[in-house]
């Protein structure tokens, strides 16, 4: 009984100290922890917030390009027609503009009376162009009109609600809009193009990046009111001091004075009877503000969960330590003196040597064995110690290795931006240039000259608009895993087509010549409008880099499953140490030459997605030799 009471005692002491430090030590990873999870959460959101304003930026810089674009057209062909095809043609080239206005000062069209208005739209999936403007709908004094002519510049204007018919009935989109004025070569204001798009839909595609399943995104205009909301009833009627009471929202009201002073950061406050962390910031382009509503629950959820199921694996812990404790001090304990000695050895540094196991049942006996297991559990101790260092001084190694890796990818980064920069500023200045010769006078200009000035400008306009597109498709490519094989081409008519537009680009030393082994109606399927770019990006490569000699683009059955189509060069060649870093997205073998350095990316992208391969055939070496295999 002695022996049974003394062993609890010291195994209640030994849990209790244990929990004790458990204790300290949970609640230190608590605090810890939690700050870092907070801390995590907020980087995340700040992140995702400051996408969602490039998102939206991009956005509003593409309606802004396209209508500034479309505005010397319109200035150049002040024709009824000419104004309709433009108005269309801006809303049929970019599906996710709602519609595109183009109107005119009452009587400026004396065949058309007093009003004059083309405006186009996107409806239920269709486009309809239409005359606006009557006696009950003068459009002249609709703010979308006004305010671009009486500031003389272009500006987005607050939205409003557009109304429409459905087939279910009448259904209403909120709408901003793109104004500029329309200025005739005397400086009179002769009209505004005014380009619509739909908060819905900028709300659906902002609300797809939110960083949680329960925080959501919120617009304000200049004055605080709701252009994106996730209640519908809010918007364009409501502001964010709607229903706010000074003392009982201080912080909303905080929170709408800073959004409106035009200010970013963060504040935590009460939002529908919930802590919640609102992350804001400014668009530049409107002065309308912007912020994601992220509930502060959705931050620790996952993070308490845990933590409870620690604690529980911690109790379980205490008890099982309560036990092992009990049954150790059950052991018998050595004589003092023996321990003493041994006690000295470990001391000195002798975590191996030996405690011999005592057979005597008293305390004595039971505390050299416990002795023993603990001289043990010192020795394994040290040992992991030793093994966590060299872990350590190994995870050092891989933090230099990943270090370099990304001070690398930072140089990478800064060298595509230099080479982009260099890409869009050339053809860009360019058409400036044009542009500025042509405001001069373009009366003066001999029509030789004009047509040269214009195709000078479509040049650049398409090479410009070449660097887009292959950014817009590297990104795509990038987020998607499959796609479908849609379409079929005829292998030899595709082959034919691809070298009649190189051959317009191609100098006089280079000739280019196509080789088939296939009949002319075999055809293969393969993604839309994918393939004949692939195999045009291949064609441009070659003749890129070759400045005389022979391009040729075979098309042969590599088996009865996959075809082969090959180009081949004799340009200047691959070295073999660039043969795998060729296919790095935006690596250039000449970072002064034409081009983003993503082509044979996209190209080998492409094939992936297909079911096929692109390869380098390192076996050529007159030239550059490509072969894209696909599946039949």
């Amino acid at each position: 009984m002695i022996r049974h009471s003394l062993s609890m005692r010291i195994g209640l002491m030994l849990m209790g100290i244990a929990a004790f430090i458990f204790i300290v030590s949970l609640g230190f990873l608590y605090v810890k922890s939690r700050n870092y999870v907070r801390n995590e959460a907020i980087n995340r959101a700040s992140q995702v917030l400051n996408n969602t304003v490039l998102r939206v930026s991009t956005i509003l810089n593409e309606v802004e390009i396209v209508t500034n674009n479309t505005d010397w057209l319109v200035r150049t062909h002040l024709q009824p027609d000419s104004v309709e095809a433009y108005s269309q043609r801006i809303v049929e080239q970019n599906p996710h503009f709602n519609g595109c206005s183009i109107s005119f000062e009452p009587y400026f069209f004396q065949e058309k009376g007093e009003y004059y208005s083309v405006y186009t739209s996107r409806k239920n999936g269709f486009i309809e162009t239409r005359q606006e403007g009557n006696d009950s709908y003068r459009y002249f004094e609709k703010e979308w009109y006004l305010k671009p002519k009486q500031q003389n510049k272009a500006c987005w204007v607050d939205p409003f609600f557009d109304e429409y018919e459905e087939e279910n009935g009448l259904s209403r989109d909120a709408i901003t809009s793109y104004a500029i004025p329309l200025i005739s070569n005397e400086g009179q204001c002769i009209g505004v193009i005014s380009t619509d798009l739909s908060l819905s839909w900028l709300s659906q595609t902002i609300m797809e990046k939110m960083p949680s399943p329960n925080s959501y995104c919120i617009m304000l205009g200049g004055d605080g009111t709701f252009f994106i909301h996730p209640d519908t009833t809010k918007l364009v009627y409501q502001t964010i001091f709607t229903n706010t009471d000074p003392d009982r929202d201080a912080g909303i009201v905080s929170l709408g004075n800073d959004m409106l002073n035009g200010n970013e950061g963060i504040q935590r406050l009460y939002l529908n009877e919930e802590m919640c962390y609102v992350f804001y910031c400014q668009l530049q382009q409107t002065g309308w503000s912007i912020a994601i509503i992220y509930p502060e629950s959705e931050i620790f959820r996952g993070y308490n969960n845990l933590f409870y199921i620690v604690i529980f694996l911690i109790f379980i812990g205490l008890l099982l330590l309560l036990l092992f404790c009990y049954q150790i001090i059950h052991t018998e304990i050595q004589p003092v003196n023996q321990l003493a000695s041994q006690a000295r050895k470990i001391a000195a540094g002798n975590f191996n040597e030996h405690i011999p196991h005592s057979d005597r049942i008293d305390p004595v006996g039971q505390l050299q064995n416990t002795f023993g297991v603990m001289q043990q559990s010192i020795a394994g101790y040290i040992h992991d110690i030793h093994q966590m260092n060299e872990e350590i001084e190994r995870r050092n190694e891989e933090l230099l290795i990943a270090n370099k890796q990304a001070q690398e990818a930072l140089d990478k980064k800064t060298a595509f931006m230099q080479d982009l920069t260099h890409q869009v500023r050339t053809p860009l200045n360019i058409i400036i240039g044009f542009s500025q010769v042509l405001r001069m006078g373009h009366q003066s200009i001999p029509d030789d000259e004009m047509e040269t000035i214009l195709d000078g400008m479509q040049v650049n306009s398409q090479n410009i608009k070449g660097i887009i597109d292959k950014l817009l498709t590297a990104s795509f490519l990038e987020t998607i895993t499959s796609a479908p094989n849609d379409i079929r081409f005829a292998c030899n008519d595709l082959c034919r087509k691809t070298i009649a537009k190189i051959r317009l680009k191609c100098p006089d030393t280079v000739k280019l010549k196509f080789v088939t082994c296939v009949p002319d109606s075999l055809t293969i399927p393969a993604i839309s409008d994918a393939l004949p770019k692939m195999l045009q990006q291949m064609l441009d490569n070659a003749n890129q880099f070759t400045r005389e000699g022979l391009i040729t683009l075979e098309c042969r059955l590599k088996d009865e499953r996959n075809i082969n189509f090959i180009v081949t060069d004799t340009g200047m060649g691959i070295a073999k140490k660039d043969a795998r870093r060729i296919f790095i997205p935006f690596f250039k073998l000449d970072y002064y030459s034409e081009g983003l350095g993503i082509g044979l990316t996209l190209i080998r992208r492409g094939a992936e997605l297909m079911g096929g391969t692109f390869i380098l055939d390192s076996s050529y070496k007159e030239g550059a030799r490509f072969v894209l295999t696909l599946p039949l």
